[in-house]
């Protein structure tokens, strides 16, 4: 934990865990360079002034730089809608990464205990944890937080203080318990203790570390499944899902909690209920659903379950005019664009065989175009094929995702009436029969779409 060379910092608060520590890393490393850190979480008045004070003399007694903040984590707490443990934890690790990306410290060691640890996992466990919950306090962060005190319990940080004469604070809100895991620590935990098993905070602390060992593992191989298995969008990410299906049970569950975590779902919690429902819509025989999610949304649509942030909104659509010859793009974001062109026929023997350019016969149009999205009930014949379709039984036959269709252009002749208007082409699908260019067209129309990237070298 200390093999970095550097000043260590010690968060402090006041307490009879964190003075210890402070004392302990003193006498087992009397050529390290120290400094003592304090957040005032200013929610009990003159009491965490008190504390406050009591920290800077401390500090100032046995030679170490302190670093002292004060910050309103009631307050906090309401803005961002958590509890005020939550509130000050975030508090104090915000404080924490500071320090480190100033340099002022090369670590921060807080004060967790064995103690700390069991009450975590037994909390955990209550509200519902697999594995990664159960792993409880982690010794080390890759952040630069280290927990040197995880094999000492509570009592024996007691019985070194006494040994020493050394002083400390005690915080009168330990023993409130409106606090749940203050409940833990002065009721159940000792009644389990009592009831069922004298060495429970050690069988919960080796639970601990048993899992934290097995979420390295997985951590790891998480990480291959989500190279192997996800393909990250700018809204969100695409999972395979034949590749999630050959996954084992326990493979996938974690595959799925881990994009739960990630942003943009990460900033709120999601659950056991909510990782299962996952695992059924990617088991729906039907190919297609949606799972509501804490931040956002899953759609299945063939063979792909879609992760977007947020709440999809019901589509606007558009009808934009189409000048022939120009350029529109599409409102989508980096959808592209439709470019119309006339050319008259010796220039065009190349594009007769372009996949990406429909060829209309630009004099059997006669009139203004207009390009907008497809609706529910749209049809028409493609060049080729013998019948009218409908664009909606085109997108299930060449397997259009659910997500890809709301703003699928196509190019119609102006309105007559109360009329659409009649489809001259739709992407990927192609010219209409009765408009498609043919052996004897004079001038023909050119569509296709260009990206965002070619734009502006288009004419």
């Amino acid at each position: 934990m200390l093999a970095e060379p550097g000043t260590v910092g010690v968060a402090v608060s006041g307490g009879a865990d964190s003075v210890a520590l402070l004392h302990a890393l003193r006498e087992l490393y009397p050529e390290r360079a120290l400094c003592v850190i304090h957040l005032n979480h200013c929610l009990r008045g003159r009491q965490s002034d008190r504390d406050e004070t009591f920290v800077r003399g401390l500090a100032e007694r046995i030679g170490h730089a302190c670093f002292v903040r004060r910050d309103d984590v009631a307050r906090a707490a309401a803005v961002h809608r958590l509890n005020l443990e939550q509130a000050g934890r975030r508090c104090r690790y915000r404080f924490f990464r500071e320090l480190l990306a100033e340099d002022r410290c090369c670590v921060v060691a807080t004060a967790h205990t064995r103690s700390d640890q069991a009450e975590t996992v037994l909390f955990r466990l209550f509200r519902g944890a697999g594995g990664a919950g159960l792993s409880g306090i982690w010794p080390a962060l890759a952040t630069g937080i280290v927990r040197p005190m995880l094999d000492v319990s509570r009592t024996e940080v007691l019985a070194f203080l006494r040994e020493r004469g050394i002083a400390w604070r005690e915080d009168p809100s330990n023993a409130d318990v409106a606090f749940a895991r203050n409940r833990l620590r002065h009721g159940l935990l000792p009644a389990l203790r009592r009831d069922w098993n004298p060495n429970i905070e050690a069988t919960l602390a080796g639970t601990a570390d048993w899992a934290v060992e097995e979420e390295r593992f997985w951590r790891l191989r998480t990480r291959e499944l989500r190279n192997d298995c996800l393909r990250e969008t700018s809204g969100g990410a695409l999972l395979d899902v034949d590749a999630a299906r050959a996954l084992h049970t326990a493979e996938l569950r974690r595959l799925l909690d881990s994009i739960l975590k990630r942003p943009p779902f990460g900033k709120r919690p999601a659950g056991f209920g909510h990782v299962e429902a996952l695992r059924s819509l990617i088991w729906s025989a039907s190919g297609s659903g949606t799972v509501d999610l804490p931040g956002g949304r899953a759609q299945r649509s063939f063979g792909s379950v879609r992760f977007q942030a947020g709440r999809p909104s019901a589509p606007d659509g558009f009808d934009l005019p189409l000048p022939v010859p120009g350029i529109v793009e599409l409102p989508a974001s980096d959808a592209g664009a439709v470019r119309a062109r006339v050319l008259r026929t010796p220039e065009t023997p190349s594009l007769y065989n372009r996949a990406d350019t429909a060829l209309l016969d630009w004099d059997s149009l006669r009139g203004p175009l207009r390009l907008r999205n497809w609706r529910p009930g749209d049809r028409y014949r493609p060049a080729g094929t013998g019948s009218s379709r409908k664009i909606k039984d085109l997108f299930q036959r060449n397997r259009v995702s659910a997500w890809d269709r709301a703003d699928w252009p196509v190019v119609v002749t102006a309105r007559s009436g109360a009329g659409l208007g009649r489809i001259v082409w739709a992407r990927a699908f192609g010219p209409a029969a009765e408009f498609a260019a043919g052996p004897g067209s004079r001038r023909l129309l050119a569509l296709d779409e260009v990206s965002g990237a070619h734009r502006s070298h288009v004419s």
